[in-house]
């Protein structure tokens, strides 16, 4: 047989059988697909109806698209070949820096870069929404703290190279703190410069998650009391003595999942334990439900509760960097509620009613910082409460 004919045909039952085998296999089941690493639902088989058969087809389509099998596997695959052969990342909102270091593309890289820089009047909507929360507070002799979480490429901005080059030195989280700290009398926390130090001893975010570890967290936490113990002397520093740091490696991670759970990156994952346990516990909810398609309901609200019920009382308004730092903030509080609020960012005055606390924490992730232009709090205000 002619070489050229040969190759042809080889080519075409190659192709033939790499198109045909998903098909073959969801019958005779040769090999088992994966769990899917995508971070939503799958789409779901559309039912036939014979009176609505104009968008069927669209339908149907979107659902095998996503539900075909070895779907996973051949993403998975792909996504392998793409970093092993150009050492590229295969999809667009994950990056891949030096060192094994990922991080989220979008909004936390233009955060970093300092493209899209807030404007004037951008900058000047968020101090008077913040100020309209401490008015409010105030009235009700409510103390108010609002703290900006620095995203990873903020603090780890050497695993970034050369691909992202700052236009600025600051990043949007750094932008708005010197803009409150001049114009406003909000008591704004910054932990960047705090971090940056800390770092040199042990990574406080996670190389394969875009959130930062229990490290972070814990001193994060001890900036916040810091800056709180104007209000609250009794409010201790926490002592890093009084907990054991343990390390698991593995490919864990947000990012990764994201990449399909590529085993070419590892991660250091830092936990870190009460030696004698903590004096905050997991309390009773109040039961506030959580907003409609708020994909993580069961984060919405988070309870712990000290035995020193003359401790002050916390609430937080926060998003997933919530989680980790909780439980050291809720270490000098006699109750402590955390709200996740489907990056909303609300004033939620029933819940304060409800709680009545003593200090508000408004925390948020600096690429979401444009969040508070969404929210008007004042319009939501018919006057401002008398003071308890």
């Amino acid at each position: 047989m002619d070489n050229n004919l040969f190759r042809t045909y080889l080519i075409l039952i190659s192709f033939l059988s790499i198109i045909a085998f998903p098909l073959l296999n969801s019958y005779f089941h040769v090999i088992k697909d994966i769990d899917s690493f995508e971070n939503r639902a799958m789409v779901k088989k559309p039912e036939f109806q014979i009176e609505f058969l104009d968008p069927f087809p669209v339908k149907y389509e979107n659902y095998y698209t996503d539900n075909f099998n070895l779907r996973n596997r051949y993403i998975l695959y792909f996504n392998l070949y793409k970093f092993k052969a150009f050492r590229l990342s295969p999809i667009k909102t994950v990056f891949i820096g030096d060192e094994g270091w990922l991080f989220l593309n979008s909004e936390e890289m233009d955060s970093y870069m300092g493209k899209n820089r807030l404007t004037e009047i951008e900058l000047k909507s968020i101090q008077l929404e913040l100020e309209c929360r401490k008015n409010y507070f105030t009235a009700k002799g409510i103390k108010f703290y609002f703290l900006v979480v620095p995203c990873k490429a903020s603090i780890y901005g050497e695993y970034i190279g050369f691909e992202y080059l700052r236009f600025y030195n600051d990043s949007w989280g750094e932008q708005l703190i010197s803009y409150l700290k001049k114009n406003s009398s909000v008591n704004t926390i910054s932990v960047f410069d705090s971090l940056r130090t800390f770092k040199k001893n042990q990574n406080l975010y996670s190389k394969l998650d875009n959130h930062w570890n229990d490290l972070g967290a814990f001193y994060t936490a001890n900036e916040v009391f810091k800056n709180m113990r104007s209000d609250f002397t009794a409010l201790e520093i926490l002592s890093l003595d009084d907990y054991n740091c343990s390390v698991s490696e593995g490919p864990t991670g947000n990012l990764n999942k994201m990449l399909g759970n590529l085993d070419v990156f590892k991660e250091s994952n830092v936990i870190l334990t009460s030696k004698k346990g903590l004096k905050s516990f997991e309390s009773q909810k109040s039961g506030y439900p959580p907003p409609h398609g708020f994909p993580y309901p069961w984060e919405y609200e988070k309870v712990r509760s000290n035995k020193d019920t003359t401790q002050p009382g916390l609430l937080i308004i926060s998003d997933s960097f919530g989680g980790a730092i909780f439980p050291f903030l809720s270490e000098n509080f006699g109750r402590s509620v955390k709200i996740f609020d489907s990056w909303k960012y609300e004033l939620h005055k029933d819940i304060i009613t409800n709680e009545n606390p003593d200090v508000v924490l408004l925390m948020i992730n600096e690429p979401i910082i444009r969040s508070l232009l969404n929210v008007y709090s004042c319009n939501q205000l018919d006057s401002l409460p008398n003071k308890k």
